[in-house]
C-alpha cells in the first residue's frame, strides 16, 4: 500500500536525530517526487544528498538485470581477493619488520598511529565518496596504498617502516570503506549482511594460502618481509582496475542518458534552471567549498587531539623519566586542548561536521558503544598477542601463520553465516547478542591460556569462539547502523562507526603498548637477571627472534606469560560492556527497503528494457521540465 510524500515526511520528523523545520519538511516534500521512478510508486522520503550519493543511485538505473551488472559484481569478486590476499600476508610481517632494526618495541606506537589514521581518514574517504564519487575515492585509496608499501619495501630505518605504515594506512583503509560503501549502496538492508560476508570470503582460502606465500619468500627472515610488502604494490592497482573502470563509465553513462535528474530532484533542479550541471566554482572558492564539506579543521583537530592523547602511552618506558617526561606532559596537555578544540568546533562552528547530531539515533549509538568496546578489548589482548605466540609456542613459520590466520578466517566464515541467519529471520539483534556471548567465551579461554591451560587446544578454541562471536556481531553492528540512517547520511553514519571502532582500538593499543613495554622487560629482568645484563635483556626485548631462542626456554616463556597475563584479564573484563550496550538497540525488520528510514526506497533489479537510454532519457526530461514549470510559477 503506497503513502503519500507528506505522510512520508512525517515519519521522518518522528524518528530521533531527523527532526525538521517547516521549511525543511517542504522541501523534503518536493525533493521526494523525482525519485519516485526508482520505485514505481509513490514517492519516498529523502534528505538532501550530495553528487556522489546521487551518482550511485542512478548506478541503479543504468545498470539492468544483464552483463553490465554482472561485470559490477566480477570486478568487486576481484577486489575481495586481492585485498584478502593482501591481508593475510602483510599483517603478519610488521613484527619482523621492526625487529630487523632492533625495535621490535615501536610496533605497539606503530599501531597506535595507524589507528588514529585509520579512523580519522574514514569521514575523509566518505566525504570524498559522498561529494565526489566512489570511483574517485577508490582511485585516490588505491595511491596512498601503493606510496606506503612502496615506502615499507625499501625502507633503511624503522621510522620508514612507520611513516610508510601511516600512509598505506590511509589508503587501505580506503579501498576496504569504500568497497563497503558500495556494497551497502547497492543492496537491501534483507541482503546486505551476506553480501558483507561474502565480500570477506576469500579471506578463507588465502589464510591457507598465506602460509606457503611467506614459507616461500622466507618473509621472517632479516629481509624477506621487504617482498611481502612489494609484491602488492603490483598487484593491488592491477585487480582494482577493472571495478574503477566500470564505475567511471557508469558515471558517464548516467550523465549522458540523464539519469542523475531521476536520483535526485537537488540536481534536476539545478538542470532545469541552468540547462546544465552545477556551474564552475573558481579555484579558491572551489578548496573552500570542499574544505567545508569534508571539515577539514575538524579532521585535523580530531586527529592531532587523539595522537597527542595517545602516543605517550607507548612512549612512557622509552622516555627518559617516564610520564614524568616534560615533551610526553606537554603532549599531553596539547592533546586535551585539541579535543576540546574539535569538540568547540563541531558543536559552533562547522557547517558541515564530522560527527553530524542527526545520525545520532538509538540504534546508531548503541552500535558506535558496541564496536568501541569490542575493538578496546580486542585490541588490549590482540596488539601483542602474535608477538607472545611467537615467543611461548613452537611453531614452524607455516604453522605460526595458520594460528594466526583462525580469527580471521573465523571472522568471515561466521559472519557470512550471520548474514545467511539475518536473510532467513529479517532481524539481527538477537543474533548480535548471541554472538557477543560467545565472544566473551572465547576471551575468558584466552585468559585461560597465560593462567595454567598453556596448550594448543586452549589457544585454538579461543580463537575460535572470539571469531564466532565477531563475526556475528561486527555484521550486525553494519546493518544496523546502516538501517539506521537514510542513503544520504549512510556513507557518514558508517565512518562515525568505523572512527570510534578505531579509536578505541588506538586506545586499547597505547593501553596495551604501556603494559607490554614495562611489565616484559620487568618479567625478564625477574626470570633472566642473573644470566644476562641489562644490555643482552635488552637485546632479547627488543626482537622477538631473539627471545624465541634464549635459554632458559622455560624461564622466557615464564616471563612472557607473567608480563601478558594482565593485559588477558582487562580484556576478559571489558568485552562484556558490549552486551550491554547491544541490549538497546532497535530490532527493526530487514526488508527490501535500503534503510530503515526511507520505507519505499526499494533496491530492485530492473530489466534491460526499463534501463534503455532513450526511456531514462525521456524520464529525465519530464521531470526538469516539471521543476523548471514549478520555479517559474513559484516565480511569478
Amino acid at each position: 500500500m503506497s503513502v503519500s510524500s507528506q505522510e512520508a515526511a512525517s515519519s521522518l520528523d518522528q524518528r530521533p536525530g531527523y527532526e525538521r523545520s517547516q521549511t525543511d519538511k517542504k522541501e523534503i516534500r518536493s525533493d521526494t517526487e523525482a525519485i519516485a521512478y526508482l520505485n514505481d510508486e509513490a514517492p519516498s522520503l529523502a534528505v538532501e544528498q550530495d553528487l556522489g550519493v546521487t551518482k550511485i543511485e542512478a548506478l541503479y538505473l543504468v545498470f539492468g538485470n544483464g552483463w553490465k551488472l554482472w561485470a559490477l559484481w566480477g570486478s568487486v569478486a576481484l577486489i575481495a581477493c586481492a585485498y584478502a590476499l593482501s591481508q593475510n600476508t602483510t599483517y603478519n610481517y610488521e613484527p619482523f619488520a621492526t625487529s630487523s632494526f632492533g625495535e621490535h618495541t615501536v610496533l605497539g606506537t606503530i599501531t597506535v598511529i595507524t589507528g588514529i589514521m585509520a579512523g580519522v581518514a574514514k569521514p575523509f574517504i566518505a566525504k570524498l565518496a559522498d561529494l565526489a564519487s566512489r570511483p574517485w575515492a577508490l582511485t585516490f585509496s588505491i595511491l596512498f596504498y601503493t606510496v606506503g608499501y612502496i615506502i615499507v619495501a625499501a625502507s633503511r630505518r624503522v621510522s620508514d617502516v612507520a611513516g610508510g605504515q601511516v600512509i598505506y594506512t590511509l589508503g587501505n583503509t580506503g579501498i576496504d570503506f569504500v568497497v563497503s560503501i558500495l556494497l551497502a549502496d547497492i543492496t537491501s538492508l534483507q541482503w546486505r549482511g551476506l553480501v558483507t560476508g561474502l565480500y570477506s570470503l576469500p579471506f578463507i582460502p588465502f589464510a591457507f594460502v598465506a602460509g606457503d606465500i611467506a614459507s616461500g619468500i622466507d618473509a621472517y627472515s632479516a629481509n624477506g618481509w621487504r617482498w611481502g610488502y612489494g609484491m602488492f604494490c603490483i598487484m593491488i592497482p592491477i585487480l582494482i582496475a577493472p571495478a574503477i573502470g566500470i564505475l567511471f563509465w557508469a558515471d558517464r553513462r548516467a550523465q549522458k542518458v540523464g539519469a542523475l535528474s531521476l536520483a535526485s530532484s537537488t540536481y534536476a533542479r539545478e538542470r532545469a534552471l541552468t540547462g546544465e550541471a552545477p556551474v564552475a566554482r573558481t579555484r579558491s572558492a572551489t578548496c573552500l567549498y570542499y574544505a567545508r564539506r569534508i571539515d577539514a579543521v575538524g579532521l585535523i583537530l580530531m586527529g592531532f587531539a587523539f595522537g597527542c592523547i595517545l602516543t605517550p602511552f607507548t612512549l612512557s618506558t622509552t622516555a627518559q623519566g617516564g610520564y614524568k617526561n616534560p615533551s610526553l606532559i606537554a603532549l599531553l596537555v596539547v592533546g586535551g586542548v585539541l579535543f576540546i578544540a574539535f569538540c568547540m568546533w563541531e558543536w559552533k562552528v562547522a557547517s558541515h561536521p564530522i560527527m553530524p547530531m542527526r545520525v545520532f539515533n538509538k540504534t546508531f549509538i548503541c552500535a558506535v558503544g558496541i564496536d568501541f568496546m569490542y575493538y578496546f578489548s580486542g585490541y588490549l589482548s590482540d596488539a601483542y598477542w602474535s608477538s607472545w605466540l611467537y615467543v611461548v609456542k613452537d611453531y614452524s613459520d607455516k604453522d605460526y601463520t595458520y594460528i594466526l590466520n583462525i580469527l580471521t578466517v573465523g571472522l568471515c566464515f561466521f559472519g557470512t553465516v550471520g548474514g545467511a541467519i539475518q536473510r532467513y529471520t529479517h532481524r539481527y539483534k538477537y543474533l548480535q547478542l548471541s554472538g557477543l556471548c560467545f565472544r566473551i567465551i572465547g576471551m575468558g579461554l584466552n585468559y585461560a591460556s597465560v593462567n595454567g591451560s598453556f596448550n594448543d587446544a586452549t589457544i585454538v578454541l579461543s580463537r575460535v569462539f572470539i571469531s564466532l562471536g565477531g563475526g556475528i556481531s561486527v555484521i550486525s553492528s553494519q546493518v544496523a547502523v546502516q538501517g539506521s540512517v537514510p542513503h544520504a547520511d549512510m556513507a557518514l553514519a558508517m565512518a562515525i562507526l568505523s572512527l570510534w571502532t578505531s579509536i578505541g582500538g588506538a586506545i586499547g593499543s597505547a593501553i596495551s603498548a604501556s603494559v607490554w613495554n614495562r611489565r616484559v622487560p620487568a618479567a625478564l629482568e625477574s626470570h633472566l637477571g642473573g644470566l644476562f645484563n641489562s644490555t643482552e635483556l635488552a637485546a632479547i626485548f627488543g626482537d622477538i627472534t631473539v627471545a624465541r631462542i634464549t635459554e632458559p626456554r622455560n624461564e622466557v616463556i615464564a616471563a612472557y606469560n607473567e608480563a601478558i597475563k594482565p593485559l588477558y584479564l582487562a580484556a576478559l573484563i571489558t568485552s562484556m560492556l558490549s552486551l550491554v550496550c547491544g541490549a538497546f538497540t532497535t530490532n527493526f525488520f530487514l526488508g527490501e527497503n535500503h534503510n530503515d528510514i526511507e520505507q519505499k526506497k526499494v533496491i530492485k533489479i530492473r530489466t534491460e528494457k526499463e534501463v534503455a537510454p532513450e526511456i531514462l532519457a525521456a524520464k529525465a526530461r519530464e521531470i526538469e521540465e516539471k521543476l523548471a514549470a514549478e520555479a517559474t510559477a513559484a516565480r511569478s
